[in-house]
């Protein structure tokens, strides 16, 4: 494996450009700070997944103030009330973290407790995980039951409070059922793509046409096996670029981000969270099993802290700007793809929230 360092050195345009464009994530986890790889990768924001996705209300909470305490001790990390923050960060050099989730449990069936959320700077909503709860059914659930009738209320309810609505981890009824209920654009946060790879955590193309359908962006994962056919050698960061192309393929460029679902701090994932995921999913079906094993042995001796061959993390993101620009795409169309779509999202949802006082 070799570093970011010893690859072959991204164009001086690439370089100029990414320096100047807005940069978001729209999937990270455990910051601890502002670090080397968030300034390598030139990272401006980022949606954080806070709460686990088996916290109850007190829990997250507990999470949420986790985040306050990091940008009360870091002067480069500010939470991400609005889109100025966003702004801001860009010109300060500092981190914009946007405080997401990965599961609407710990809202239990009160829809004043989104409100209460909203008013503690959360920003966006992924309405269940993998299994089903009282509003959808997740992607791991054979029935595809789609939204529930409380479902569609909360939907509804997100929006008023001006936050978005977060398809990742939905079934595929699920999803289509909430971009036809919401009134803004929604995202995938964070997608691998059917077309690329069949795994039940990929959404299909009808999945990402109805997201765009309502103005809103798919986060295209960089996540291994999502990016890898079974082939004998490693996912690259080609096959990613092939992935963002897809998107821009079905649906234009005004519709594709990032979406890295992968840790912004080196070791920060926990132990006890890697046992508990690998209880709970690492084989959640034969097929997946496989895949595993197939790709345990192509991947033999590589951390996981690096991702694509050529894309180890959020540190190597100005090798996406440099991707795309030998692929053709205008400077303009790469930071749409970079941070711009995910931006022109936050600013309809956060901007439109009757439900808040307008000083929040």
């Amino acid at each position: 494996m070799s570093s970011s360092a010893e690859r072959e050195a991204i164009s001086s345009h690439a370089a100029a450009l990414h320096a100047s464009s807005l940069v978001i994530d729209g999937a990270s986890f455990f910051l601890h700070g502002y670090n080397e790889r968030i300034e390598q990768g030139g990272l401006t924001a980022a949606i954080f997944m806070v709460p686990m996705p088996q916290d109850d209300l007190p829990a997250t909470v507990g999470r949420i103030r986790e985040y306050y305490d990091i940008a009360g001790r870091d002067q480069r990390v500010e939470i991400a009330w609005n889109v100025d923050v966003i702004a801001r960060c860009k010109r300060e050099g500092k981190l914009a973290a946007i405080i997401g989730c990965q599961n609407s449990r710990f809202l239990g069936t009160e829809l004043t407790n989104v409100e209460v959320f909203a008013r503690l700077g959360m920003r966006v909503v992924q309405l269940t995980y993998n299994e089903r709860n009282v509003v959808a059914d997740g992607c791991l659930e054979p029935e595809n039951a789609g939204l529930s009738f409380f479902g569609r209320k909360l939907v509804r309810e997100l929006n008023a409070c001006g936050i978005v609505v977060d398809l990742s981890h939905c079934g595929e009824r699920s999803s289509l059922d909430a971009a036809d209920a919401s009134r803004h654009p929604v995202i995938f946060s964070h997608a691998g793509l059917r077309a690329m790879v069949d795994n039940p955590r990929t959404i299909t193309d009808e999945q990402v046409r109805a997201v765009a359908a309502t103005g809103g962006v798919i986060g295209v994962s960089s996540f291994p096996t999502f990016n890898w056919q079974g082939g004998p050698t490693r996912p690259s960061l080609d096959n990613y670029l092939d992935a963002i192309e897809h998107v821009i393929g079905l649906v234009g460029v005004d519709h594709v981000g990032m979406g890295t679902d992968h840790v912004v701090e080196p070791g920060g994932y926990p132990q006890w969270l890697r046992d508990y995921f690998a209880h709970q999913y690492d084989d959640y079906s034969p097929q997946k099993a496989a895949i595993n094993a197939r790709y345990r042995q192509v991947t033999a001796g590589i951390s996981r802290e690096d991702q694509l061959e050529g894309f180890g993390g959020i540190h190597d993101f100005p090798r996406v700007t440099d991707g795309l620009l030998a692929r053709g795409y205008s400077d303009a169309d790469v930071q749409k793809v970079l941070g711009g779509n995910f931006l022109l999202v936050f600013r309809t949802v956060w901007s439109d929230a009757p439900r808040l006082a307008a000083g929040v």
